[in-house]
């Protein structure tokens, strides 16, 4: 698989008015389960299909907000509707829904790489609560577009009483709608000599993490794993949350090691970010920089509060290069973030806020 070129459509820009949206799938259960449950949520399912030629039929109105596509369909791919959609019609948001199975998983990564907006796993009946709420993180209850006021933040620099003076010992990432993409382009920029150790949540199924973590180690020549419990950090590591847990950190002789916090979802999300960056608050004193890139709803603002209340900076994606502005959005809106980068710079803008130099005596 090659560089990503483009990370996806955006949602900042849409009225704010109900999502109207578009189901694909081949099952007519679970299409109508579905639609119940989008509708539920304040959405307007405009129609379900169940082949690709009648999607692409309904999309041709040019009224479609986003649409949910099964990744298996019965003698076609998903992926070759995700393709054509983003060719076509590159301002709806595609929404991926796979089978519960490894090919499935591995599937689902790859279509995130193709530009999906996001991903999710088909439920069985036991699973369908949960299933409910990954849908409410995905589309925030509905909301056709986030609270940004459409201001556009082109700084590179916010006001800050912080500085990228100190060296900093740990770099912390949250991201959600339209992150992997970006985690490849912040991870690919980042120098070889670069080797503080990197935690992420990323909110993603729990099954897909391992291939995604293979995927990102693949292609940014950095080693990416989902963390271990109780493991102290390396250098040169990323380590991704997961197994349906929060990713916290503590220090244990004076170093860095991860701890899973079984605690309740925050913002519908398991793994979330605020839980993560709230421990690295407890942990670290200006020696972390945050990160939070594209996202929807507000997961990651209240932990940056906590980041900056203990002397760490928080360094967020801009909106024009985010799929979608909200976790962004609500660190700037909290008046936590210290800086504003495009996707384009911001490993540069990680590296000046890190204080990492090539050379520099660690």
């Amino acid at each position: 698989m090659g560089a990503v070129a483009a990370i996806g459509p955006s949602l900042a820009a849409k009225p704010a008015r109900p999502l109207r949206v578009v189901v694909l799938d081949d099952d007519a259960v679970f299409r109508a389960v579905l639609s119940r449950l989008l509708t539920g949520l304040g959405l307007e399912v405009l129609a379900t299909c169940s082949n690709i030629d009648s999607a692409r039929k309904r999309l041709a109105g040019g009224d479609v907000d986003a649409v949910t596509v099964d990744v298996v369909l019965r003698n076609e791919s998903g992926l070759d509707f995700l393709k054509w959609c983003r060719t076509t019609h590159p301002s709806v948001v595609t929404v991926l829904v796979t089978a519960g199975t490894e090919k499935g998983a591995r599937t689902g990564v790859d279509a995130v790489f193709l530009g999906a907006s996001a991903l999710l796993t088909k439920p069985d009946a036991k699973r369908l609560e949960g299933f409910e709420a990954e849908l409410r993180r995905v589309f925030n209850d509905g909301k056709g577009r986030e609270n940004t006021s459409g201001v556009r933040r082109p700084l590179v620099r916010a006001s800050s009483h912080l500085k990228p003076e100190s060296r900093r010992e740990l770099l912390a990432i949250g991201a959600s709608t339209g992150g992997p993409p970006a985690l490849l382009k912040l991870l690919k920029g980042l120098p070889a000599w670069f080797d503080a150790p990197i935690v992420i949540t990323q909110h993603m199924p729990s099954l897909h993490l391992g291939y995604l973590a293979e995927l990102l180690t693949q292609q940014s020549g950095r080693v990416v794993e989902v963390a271990p419990d109780h493991a102290p950090l390396q250098r040169g590591r990323a380590y991704l949350a997961g197994n349906d847990r929060h990713l916290t950190l503590e220090r244990v002789g004076g170093r860095l090691v991860t701890k899973h916090f079984d605690g309740p979802p925050e913002h519908y999300c398991k793994p979330a970010v605020d839980p993560m960056f709230r421990s690295i608050a407890q942990v670290c004193h200006g020696t972390c920089l945050g990160v939070v890139l594209t996202g929807m709803g507000s997961d990651g603002a209240k932990g940056a509060v906590a980041l900056r209340q203990s002397t760490n900076p928080v360094l967020i994606q801009d909106q024009d290069s985010s799929v979608v502005w909200g976790m962004p959005g609500a660190v700037m809106n909290a008046g936590a973030a210290d800086a504003v980068a495009p996707i384009d710079r911001l490993s540069q803008t990680v590296l000046e806020w890190m204080a990492w130099t090539q050379g520099a005596n660690r």
